[in-house]
């Protein structure tokens, strides 16, 4: 069953029971309320039939009356005021009474039977007589010294009916309320529902791997707040899953090209080594071969250096005291060719401060900072300058290169991501110099800062730790 369908039935049950017990009290109370006032009515006429009977028989009898004038007068008095409901007995015979009962069997006002007496010293009895449904009250006269018992029988059949009838109509109305009321919540909690089936479903196609599809709700509730909160979630995916696609794209196109590249210098390595064994050259022409066959060796080497070391380097390392200046000096040497090669000037500072690291590893780390600087540089810039700074824990390296775009600052030590392929790629870059930086960087625990702007150039800073 759904979600929809527990709630509706839910709703629906509590509305039943709600409706039903009102209907069920409105009920009682109505019938409580018009048996009340039939009750008043007749033991009000009852009251009203023996005080008039009561005052006009001792208006009327005398003592000296004989037992027949008696009777007559009595007769007389009573049905000027009595109906076909009234009934006049005395010691259990009925004088007057239109009607084929005689109540005494069921109602004795004299005999305290068990009925209750109020204070105007009636009694009463509700019941079945015959089929009939009757109330009836009565009460004792007094008449020259002698009782008379004053009844009043009402059928009160027709009221019991209209009630029952009156119940029937209620149970008519509720169910038809109960069926009106389910039938509208059912439509509501569907309706309802309606959002919530549309985050299921999308929720189905994106874990299918349809990454760009969004719950199209737009509800003003917590419904609706949900599916915005799962459409930023889903735009959250959806762009790490991108990410990591473009990442593994260029893993792959990575692979491929070092691939490449590694059959370029090591098949020129092959040439140049053949033509060194098998042909006779002159000394510059050998000199030539063997510097051209050093440098692809040299890239060879520090390409697979970077390679290992953005891989392996999760080992904490052993920092020692090491001379600024002598630090600054090895990655003059380290890059003097390629600034050469650049038309690239390295110019270094210092205060002349030790710098707690470990010396082979922070060299890489300038080194590759300042290779990186090198390329920032299009051939036609006038000043092609970087500038290798070190002031007391923190050491700068800025270039008036290009820059960095700003949406690119965050992603630049990521291992293989490029902000120019072509350009990296034209460049030689493989996209790991920057990220062998971040693993150096915090593995001695220090903070690393970018400042760039296109076209003013960038400065990486690195923050090594005091202690």
């Amino acid at each position: 069953m759904k979600l929809w369908q527990k709630a509706a039935a839910v709703c629906a049950g509590v509305l039943a029971l709600v409706v039903a017990a009102c209907s069920v009290a409105m009920l009682l109370y109505a019938r409580h309320t018009i048996l009340d006032m039939s009750r008043e009515q007749v033991k009000a006429k009852q009251r009203d039939l023996a005080t008039s009977f009561s005052e006009m028989a001792n208006y009327y009898l005398l003592e000296a009356d004989t037992s027949p004038v008696r009777e007559s007068l009595v007769d007389y008095c009573f049905t000027r005021f009595a109906d076909d409901t009234s009934v006049l007995m005395q010691e259990g015979r009925t004088l007057s009474s239109a009607l084929d009962i005689d109540p005494s069997r069921w109602l004795d006002p004299g005999t305290g039977d068990g009925s209750w007496e109020d204070r105007y010293g009636q009694r009463t009895y509700e019941g079945r007589i015959r089929g009939r449904d009757v109330f009836m009250a009565a009460s004792q006269v007094s008449v020259r010294a002698e009782r008379y018992a004053v009844y009043t029988v009402a059928d009160v059949t027709d009221i019991h009916r209209d009630l029952r009838t009156m119940a029937l109509i209620f149970l008519a109305v509720s169910l038809g309320g109960i069926a009106l009321g389910a039938g509208a919540v059912t439509l509501l909690m569907r309706r309802g529902a309606k959002p919530l089936a549309a985050l299921s479903d999308a929720a189905r196609r994106i874990a299918g791997g349809a990454y760009d599809v969004r719950a199209d709700v737009s509800t003003k509730d917590e419904i609706g707040a949900l599916a915005a909160d799962f459409n930023t979630m889903a735009a959250a995916v959806q762009s790490r899953v991108d990410e990591l696609t473009e990442t593994a794209q260029r893993q792959r196109l990575f692979i491929g090209g070092v691939n490449h590249e590694f059959k370029t210098p090591l098949t020129a390595i092959l040439l140049h080594t053949r033509l060194l064994q098998k042909v006779n050259l002159t000394e510059a022409e050998r000199a030539q071969s063997l510097t051209h066959i050093e440098r692809q060796c040299t890239w060879l080497e520090r390409l697979t250096q970077k390679l290992l070391r953005t891989i392996t380097l999760d080992q904490e390392v052993e920092k020692t005291p090491v001379p600024a200046r002598v630090l600054l000096d090895r990655v003059r040497a380290s890059t003097q060719q390629i600034m050469a090669d650049r038309n690239v000037t390295l110019l270094t500072d210092c205060d002349g401060s030790d710098l707690l690291a470990d010396a082979d590893l922070m060299q890489s780390l300038l080194v590759n900072l300042a290779d990186n600087a090198g390329k920032s540089y299009d051939p036609d810039s006038p000043d092609r300058t970087v500038r290798l700074t070190v002031r007391g824990n923190v050491i700068e390296v800025k270039d008036a290169g290009r820059g960095i775009p700003p949406e690119a600052i965050e992603r630049i030590f990521e291992p293989f991501y490029m902000v120019d392929k072509s350009r990296s790629k034209k460049l030689g870059g493989s996209g790991l110099g920057l990220a062998l930086v971040k693993a150096i960087a915090d593995a001695h625990g220090a903070k690393l800062e970018v400042e760039s702007a296109p076209g003013k150039g960038t400065t990486f800073r690195v923050i090594l730790p005091t202690e």
